[in-house]
């Protein structure tokens, strides 16, 4: 048979080996290469952190020195008889002063030391008008500019007198000079610290004496110093210094560090830098390296390459490992897998889900198997309880069968159970929650009562019917047996399902060839809960009346309710209705006698609306003619609620707007009679006599509609019409009284008085 090459077992256990041994590595040699080099890195940036701490001690050494011992000339005497650098500077420069400028430039010579690199000493007289310069002092008072040396000398004296102007007293400042290039100057005012000062001192260091005391710039990369304006004093690049990087972004970037030293990394013109930077107390330089990161991971790099290396050794072993391993684990499987399919071919998955959906199907076969069997034992089950209550099991068949379905076969007497609900309004449910709450009391049913005591519960036309038996070794009578286990449903129900239900019980039998008689006991004692009222216990030797009492159609009080509708009088309609209700349930009537009693009165009601020569079916909802609908009342007060509001109310609505209409064609009849015969003689009698109804009927119906009696309308009528004439004619006012009726002018003149509040004269005369 041919094999297609399929996912194996195998290869899934060796990828998952290999996966779960090599992942740690890698994750193992990332981690330390990333350690390894983040220290290199570390260890190189210290480093040259320290170096450039040492570059700035050595120049700011270098600087302070000469800072020092240019003080000490400046507060030291010039001569040997004590006479003070101030002093000398306040001397004219006059033959007889020779001697202490001797001393004085002596005392400048003497700054000048070789280790220390010093080029030059100026020093000016502010209040004499000199300077001294390459060891000669030069009297500048009308000085005019004759050669170069005249005009060098010119310059120099406003340069030193700028700098008397400068808030600092004595600080470093960078200067180009035009033969030695960029010199860093020394300025320090005479007498120090003073405002106002006699001279100022300079003393001049060429920039590449500060560029021998930098060391180490090939490793810190590219060294420089910048002042606190931002001005490069000394760069590798020597194109580089007397620029301003103030707003370079590494520089701001450096300006926002509050620590006086560190670094941090930075791109410049997308290449990433270590700015290494150390502040000065001193004289507020900061001292700052950028060094590419490339040279700072140089030697982590050679980190990587052994890492890599040991890393793929330690993979090698591991892939070795794991195919060993997972062979000797898939031996088992590739056995169990050949056995239960040597030749299948494998369409999806590999061995081991293959082995496992197959044992699976076994136990879900299994399980379903045994569902299935129990599921048609049940079945079985009711459909035998319901073949009992058809009565279409054989007398001499019904023990085997009992026995055969597991059912009780030792009960001495039984008797059938009929369980119902008596209503759900004013529950949480509605009527399609029906059969879902009668499956729920099923199951309780069945956990309530013992099984030895029960055949299997069933439900049928909304109600639940439940054989139960008294096996013969208990003592308790049947009848309290029953009522107990009814008494304990109601219970549950109540508690559970917020829900009242009642019972209906038929007689004790001890043979089931009498199922069918006790079902329809059941039902008809369920059927007197109408008297007796919700979650009630009914046994039908009980509730049935043995001897029958004769009870009448109450015609009397049905003819009392039917004249009370007729008259539109709701009150007596239900006082009526109440009280033919209530005499019914006074006597104790076979609930046959009710189920017709309710019909009659029902049919007599409704069929006034067919006396009329009307429809039902336009007064009434309907579901009012549902055949069942009575039956379901369960109480006296549910019964007469129903009747008035579905049947009562209605009808006399209907006869209310059906007398309506016509009281509104006997108002407009008498309103239209009064406007054509305005000038006859007309009172209520002859409407009533026309119209063939009575005259306080009449006139009532007429006040209804227009509010006010037949006399005033026909009075306001007459008057409007009166005022017509008055207005537009010239009758006379006594022609006017005549032809509108009035016995006399004087009762025309005080009934339009009493109406209008003039006389008929005055009113003519208003439109005149």
């Amino acid at each position: 048979m041919k094999r297609f090459k399929t996912p194996s077992f195998f290869k899934s256990l060796v990828l998952i080996s290999c996966i779960l041994g090599i992942l740690p590595l890698l994750l193992l040699g990332y981690l330390s290469y990333t350690k390894s080099a983040a220290i290199v890195q570390e260890e190189v940036t210290t480093g040259n952190q320290l170096i450039l701490q040492q570059n700035k001690e050595q120049v700011e050494s270098h600087l302070r020195t000469i800072d020092t011992l240019t003080t000490q000339t400046i507060g030291g005497p010039v001569t040997t008889n004590a006479v003070s650098m101030s002093t000398a500077l306040d001397l004219p420069y006059q033959y007889e002063y020779l001697t202490t400028f001797k001393s004085l430039i002596y005392k400048l010579v003497q700054i000048q030391v070789f280790e220390l690199g010093i080029n030059d000493v100026h020093l000016i007289s502010f209040r004499k008008n000199w300077l001294v310069e390459s060891g000669s002092v030069y009297p500048m008072e009308a000085r005019k500019s004759n050669n170069v040396q005249d005009e060098y000398l010119r310059q120099l004296k406003q340069q030193l007198t700028a700098y008397r102007d400068d808030q600092k007293r004595s600080y470093w400042k960078l200067i180009k000079d035009e033969k030695l290039g960029f010199v860093l100057k020394l300025i320090k005012h005479i007498p120090l610290n003073s405002s106002d000062p006699y001279g100022l001192i300079t003393v001049n260091v060429p920039m590449n004496e500060i560029s021998k005391r930098l060391t180490g710039e090939g490793q810190l990369g590219t060294v420089m110093i910048v002042d606190s304006d931002g001005v490069i004093l000394s760069h590798m690049n020597s194109a580089e210094i007397g620029t301003n990087v103030r707003n370079s972004t590494y520089y701001m970037e450096l300006m926002k560090q509050a620590e006086l030293a560190g670094f941090f990394s930075y791109e410049i013109k997308g290449k990433k830098y270590a700015v290494i930077y150390n502040r000065s107390l001193y004289n507020q330089w900061t001292y700052i390296s950028l060094t590419p990161l490339e040279s700072l991971t140089e030697k982590s790099k050679i980190i990587r390459g052994y890492t890599i290396i040991a890393i793929g050794i330690l993979i090698v072993l591991v892939v070795i490992t794991s195919i060993i391993v997972s062979l000797r684990m898939y031996s088992p499987i590739r056995r169990i897998y050949r056995f239960i399919k040597p030749d299948a071919i494998m369409l999806k998955g590999n061995e081991l889900q293959y082995i496992g959906d197959q044992v699976q199907q076994m136990v879900q076969s299994q399980t379903r198997m045994v569902d299935e069997i129990e599921s048609l034992n049940r079945q079985a089950r009711v459909f035998y309880v319901i073949k009992l209550l058809l009565g279409d099991i054989k007398a001499d068949e019904l023990e085997d069968n009992l026995e055969k379905y597991g059912y009780p076969v030792d009960w001495d007497q039984w008797c059938l159970i009929a369980l119902q609900i008596d209503t759900l309004e004013d529950t949480q449910y509605s009527e399609k929650d029906t059969d879902l709450l009668l499956f729920a009391i099923h199951n309780m049913v069945e956990e309530i009562i013992p099984t030895g005591m029960r055949l299997s519960p069933i439900i049928q036309n909304q109600c639940l019917l439940l054989f139960v038996g008294s096996p013969v070794d208990v003592a308790i009578p049947l009848k309290v047996l029953v009522f107990n286990n009814a008494e304990s449903i109601q219970r549950n129900v109540k508690h559970y399902l917020k829900l009242k239900v009642s019972v209906g019980i038929s007689r004790g039998y001890s043979h089931f060839i009498h199922a069918p008689a006790a079902h329809q006991e059941s039902l008809d004692a369920l059927a007197y809960r109408i008297r007796l009222g919700q979650e009630s216990i009914l046994f039908i030797d009980e509730v049935q009346p043995e001897k029958q009492v004769h009870f009448r159609y109450p015609k009397d009080m049905e003819f009392r309710i039917l004249e009370a509708v007729r008259q539109l009088d709701i009150v007596q309609a239900k006082e009526g209705l109440e009280q033919m209700v209530s005499r019914y349930f006074e006597n104790t009537v076979n609930h046959y006698d009710y189920q017709i009693f309710l019909g009659r009165l029902f049919n007599n009601l409704t069929g006034m609306v067919q006396d009329a020569g009307a429809s039902v079916q336009d007064i009434f909802q309907k579901d009012v003619f549902t055949s069942d609908i009575l039956l379901r009342m369960q109480s006296p007060d549910k019964i007469q609620a129903w009747f008035e509001q579905e049947v009562l109310m209605p009808l006399i609505k209907w006869m209310e707007d059906r007398q309506r209409k016509q009281e509104v064609n006997i108002s407009k009849e008498i309103i239209e009679a009064i406007h054509e015969s305005y000038d006859k003689d007309l009172n209520i009698e002859l409407f009533a006599a026309r119209l063939n109804y009575h005259p306080s009927y009449i006139s009532r119906v007429f006040k209804k509609d227009t509010g006010i009696n037949f006399t005033e309308y026909l009075s306001q009528y007459r008057i409007e019409l009166s005022k017509k004439w008055l207005k537009e004619t010239d009758m006379k006012i006594s022609d006017i009284a005549e032809t509108l009726r009035y016995s006399t002018a004087s009762n025309f003149n005080r009934n339009f008085k009493k109406i209008v509040q003039v006389t008929p004269s005055q009113y003519r005369e208003q439109f005149k």
